[in-house]
């Protein structure tokens, strides 16, 4: 997979001030929601992944301190590098299975 990676301005509708976000591709393949974190936040003005797919969906998210970082971030996990830790294990497919779906909709 090319790591050439489309950071699209978007709003998203969190329900809270963290509306600016971007939808971050590879090609035309959607791989994360960024969401840039508003005043009242520990990390203000940090850019935080709101949901990555496939290699990109963690159990913490992290947050950034620019698209750059972000960035290198996303591309080194893509590319099957976790954090310079050595080799991922192979990535889940990119779109959640219902059942998967299903529980993230039922969540508290």
């Amino acid at each position: 997979m090319s790591q050439d990676l489309t950071f699209t301005p978007v709003r998203v509708g969190t329900g809270a001030a963290d509306e600016e976000g971007r939808l971050v591709f590879v090609g035309d393949l959607l791989v994360a929601v960024l969401v840039r974190l508003a005043e009242g936040h520990d990390a203000a003005g940090q850019w935080f992944l709101e949901h990555g797919f496939g290699r990109l969906d963690v159990t913490v998210p992290p947050s950034f301190s620019d698209l750059q970082a972000a960035g290198s971030w996303m591309a080194g996990r893509l590319s099957g590098v976790a954090d310079g830790n050595g080799p991922l294990a192979p990535s889940r497919s990119p779109f959640p299975t219902p059942r998967t779906l299903r529980s993230r909709l039922l969540r508290p």
